[in-house]
């Protein structure tokens, strides 16, 4: 079997699926359900992707740095449905009746510790893919890693990545920065929308840039004004790939399960 390292974003996977079955399900036939579908999914990627190794990776309950340079990441969001939570661990177990094994840490998050894996299995050549949706590990696509759209049953490219946006990955993060992302409750730099970012990153290569302009334009002039958010922003927003992670790639390899 040719290598290849598959990180699914398991709680992204499974969320999603949860969300479509309490759609179609009956709440007494919800977990099952559930279960089921997340083991057709597996199998499905399994099969469209073919790991040598595979590895599903789980937020843990908080990220403390995160929260420590910003106590309100993140506290926008709803909470994970209580049910679902109960599930967890027995959809865990689920996944390595697969032939999936599940990691997480504690204080981190499911996107620092696949960033982490992923980043560390490109830099010894190894073919690598993360499922997932989260447009966060776009990043990623220039340092050798793959994307896969499960939902979408496709890769993500940089092209398309960068025809979206209007720049190159590697500016990613500082558009990130420079607009905010809702989502987890990180707020970029105020008057800054996604047309604007745009075109400071057009103009400028990158955010440091922006800061060191010695003539600033008027949007860069903004930008200078809130330095500070704008470099908190860019911490929040970046994902790491320095954990230890407390495991080698050769425990990862993928055994296909008995009858599977």
């Amino acid at each position: 079997m040719a290598k290849q390292l598959v990180i699914i974003d398991a709680l992204n996977l499974i969320r999603r699926i949860y969300a479509v079955q309490q759609q179609r399900t009956p709440n007494g036939a919800l977990d099952n359900a559930t279960t089921m579908a997340l083991g057709s999914a597996c199998k499905r990627i399994i099969a469209s992707l073919k790991p040598s190794h595979i590895i599903a990776v789980f937020d843990g309950e908080r990220c403390a740095w995160r929260e420590q340079l910003f106590p309100d990441y993140k506290q926008n969001r709803s909470p994970m449905p209580e049910q679902l939570a109960k599930q967890l661990e027995n959809l865990k177990d689920h996944l390595l009746d697969l032939g999936i094994d599940s990691v997480s840490a504690p204080d981190e998050e499911a996107d620092d510790i696949c960033a982490t894996i992923a980043s560390k299995a490109a830099a010894a050549s190894y073919p690598v893919t993360i499922v997932s949706t989260d447009r966060g590990y776009y990043s990623l696509l220039n340092n050798g890693v793959n994307l896969y759209d499960y939902f979408r049953r496709e890769y993500i490219s940089i092209d398309e990545v960068e025809n979206k946006f209007g720049i190159t990955i590697s500016q990613l993060t500082d558009y990130w920065a420079l607009v905010g992302i809702s989502s987890v409750n990180v707020a970029g730099v105020a008057g800054i929308g996604a047309k604007s970012a745009k075109n400071l990153l057009n103009n400028y290569s990158n955010a440091q840039a922006i800061l060191d302009a010695p003539a600033p334009d008027k949007l860069a002039q903004k930008v200078q004004t809130n330095a500070e958010q704008l470099n908190l922003a860019k911490q929040l927003l970046s994902l790491r790939t320095d954990l230890q992670l407390g495991f080698s790639l050769k425990q990862l390899r993928y055994q296909q399960a008995h009858g599977n």
